[in-house]
């Protein structure tokens, strides 16, 4: 197919969104609110959260590309499918359904978080009204582009036609966002559980966003503890118990000294970890038995009794050395936060390849550590 017929038979060049009324179109596409939730205007619900790439994935992956990605003669991907192809969400987000958007025909646009939306162009039917929120995943439309079908737009054959438009308006290429879906609820708890020992302090909904992974990268980069894996614990592993305390508040020195303040901050991570008592900084046995359980992580197997010993010890040592992640700390996951976190399913049994995309079997072992 040439240039020119890829343009035609996709078109498409149309995706402003149609702005509810009370809301401004900045608002629309940045959200007005920094932290989670979602805001409400005009009978749409937009999600709001931090600026940061939503957790994007390719949900069409198993279809033969038949547009290429090809600026500016063709802003977006063309996928060959059958009329009436489920279309799952390729991120969470806020469904708009445009019908008849020009040369795109129907179009579902997804409201994703910080601005960023994804269309699918060429629909043959709609299945959500607007404002339904909805998971990666979520079937959210069916295929088109038969030629002259209605809300097909201009396109001359049957496909997909896909694109993702970032907080400044511009189309960006969608293959460059991983295949590897979110995790489902489940595995999202036993993500924001990790997360806890990263200083993650949100809500444990089974709903992972980017503060999630911040905190599980921050656990598979480690904090900073390059002793032995001895399970007898010294300068070094106490200076990184301090980095970890900082993700609960401490704001003293990492000298490998742990006083008042430092125990304080480490109370607070461990309220991730099963820790009910006071913030006090007067570590007894139930701050222990919450070590014993973020000990886990690094493969402890033995009782959360509030007793540290040495296989204690050496669990707490192997979560802050971390499991080999070397990517940024920017909360968006790919392919070096999955093969850390592959590692860490190790601990758990897991015995499968360490490639960067995680299955059943490795959220099964990570489910064990936590």
């Amino acid at each position: 197919m040439s240039e020119n017929e890829a343009r035609h038979r996709c078109g498409g060049d149309l995706d402003e969104p149609h702005v509810p009324s009370g809301m401004s179109r900045r608002t629309l596409l940045r959200g007005a609110v920094v932290g989670g939730g979602a805001l409400a205007a005009g009978g749409l619900v937009l999600p709001t959260s931090a600026y940061a790439v939503p957790a994007i994935y390719n949900p069409f992956a198993a279809y033969a590309i038949t547009g290429p990605w090809d600026p500016p003669n063709h802003n977006g991907v063309d996928f060959g499918m059958a009329v009436g192809t489920s279309l799952p969400a390729c991120a969470a987000g806020t469904i708009e359904n445009i019908p008849y958007n020009g040369t795109g025909g129907h179009t579902v646009t997804i409201h994703h978080a910080d601005g960023y939306r994804s269309q699918y162009m060429h629909l043959s039917k709609f299945l959500l009204a607007n404002g339904t929120y909805v998971a990666a995943g979520k079937v959210v439309g069916l295929s088109g582009g038969a030629a002259g079908a209605d809300g097909a737009g201009n396109s001359t054959g049957p496909h997909l036609h896909w694109h993702v438009i970032n907080p400044n308006g511009v189309r960006v290429n969608p293959l460059s966002f991983g295949s590897t879906p979110p995790p489902v609820q489940g595995e999202g708890l036993t993500l924001q559980k990790i997360a806890g020992a990263g200083g993650y302090t949100g809500p444990l909904d089974g709903v992972p966003g980017t503060h999630t992974w911040l905190g599980v990268q921050q656990v598979m980069k480690g904090y900073g503890y390059t002793g032995p894996i001895d399970g007898a614990p010294g300068g070094n592993t106490y200076a990184a118990l301090q980095r970890l305390a900082q993700k609960g508040g401490y704001g003293g020195p990492i000298d490998g000294v742990m006083g008042t303040n430092s125990w304080k901050g480490v109370q607070t991570v461990l309220r991730r970890f099963g820790y009910t008592g006071p913030i006090d900084g007067a570590p007894g046995s139930n701050t222990w038995a919450a070590l014993q359980r973020l000990a886990k992580l690094g493969g402890y197997t033995g009782p959360a009794d509030g007793v540290l010993g040495s296989l204690s010890w050496k669990g707490v040592q192997k979560v802050l050395t971390g499991y080999g992640y070397t990517g940024p700390i920017d909360g968006a996951p790919g392919t070096g936060t999955y093969a850390a976190l592959q590692r860490m399913a190790r601990l758990g049994g897991y015995t499968g390849p360490i490639d960067g995309v995680p299955g059943t079997h490795t959220w099964a072992a990570l489910a064990k550590l936590v």
